[in-house]
């Protein structure tokens, strides 16, 4: 009986000591810095700008007697030769008919009617970045989703159609013609710098640079770490977003490690 119980608490130790075994993300006490250096271009039609769209789902679920309805959809855009996209919603608790758009690519998106709007803006970022990532990053604050267009241009418009959100054009697209050149390498301020954990496929938490082009993740436990800034790619054509990257490893706990220098152009 003395053996068996040393035998079991041993196998609880074990499985305690497993569980805590700690991944790459939050919870830890060490820090990735880093600085973002960056050039702009500069030409005689001024500088190309990619377009910046904002979806507000703050009127689903009845408020103001706006309703999601199933089926309904909202339509997104990219560059002349860009693929177009249509953003469509099924009720989990009825089966939704697909509008079949043509010439555009649909994406699904599932909700009930007892979610709230962040959880549905939630819901539709995360199809969005399953579907679209090759043409827009995006993000998320509160049930306001912004999605930048990843190539430089004009931009047909995002429309809400027949859905209850409200779809805002923030920056119009621009493209560049004529002659450009790339100004002074300097430090770039209020910049997003993006982080991903370990493996995982899209990013997990972001920073703003602040004026001397510095940014700090901090919170971080053992493990494999990637940052990056986006920047346009000057060996497209099209003025296509590329990404800038640098990686970190956290070996140690309070351990602050500087990844070094990202550099973009914008």
């Amino acid at each position: 009986m003395k053996f068996n119980r040393i035998f079991i608490l041993a196998s609880i130790l074990t499985v305690g000591f497993t569980s805590c075994k700690k991944v790459e993300g939050p919870g830890g006490s060490s820090s990735i810095t880093g600085t973002l250096k960056g050039k702009t271009i500069q030409g005689s039609s001024g500088s190309a700008k990619f377009e910046v769209t904002h979806v507000i789902t703050t009127h689903a679920n009845g408020v103001d007697g706006s309703i999601l309805d199933n089926s309904d959809y909202f339509l997104l855009n990219t560059p002349n030769g860009g693929t177009y996209y249509y953003v469509w919603y099924e009720n989990t608790n009825f089966l939704g008919q697909d509008p079949n758009l043509a010439g555009r690519t649909g994406i699904k998106v599932t909700y009930s009617n007892s979610e709230s709007n962040v959880s549905i803006a939630t819901n539709t970022l995360t199809a969005i970045q399953s579907m679209a990532s090759a043409d827009f990053s995006a993000s998320r604050v509160g049930d306001i989703i912004t999605l930048t267009n990843l190539e430089i241009g004009e931009v047909p418009d995002a429309d809400e159609v027949n859905t209850p959100f409200i779809v805002d054009v923030a920056t119009q697209g621009k493209s560049v013609t004529g002659s450009s050149s790339l100004s002074t390498e300097a430090p770039v301020a209020d910049e997003r710098i993006y982080i991903i954990y370990g493996d995982e496929d899209f990013y997990s938490e972001s920073v703003r640079t602040d004026e001397n082009g510095m940014f700090q993740f901090n919170g971080l436990t053992r493990g494999d770490y990637l940052v990056y800034a986006f920047s346009i790619d000057t060996l497209s054509s099209t003025g296509q977003m590329t990404r800038s990257e640098l990686s970190a490893s956290i070996t140690d706990k309070k351990q602050v490690v500087d990844a070094g220098q990202l550099m973009i152009v914008k």
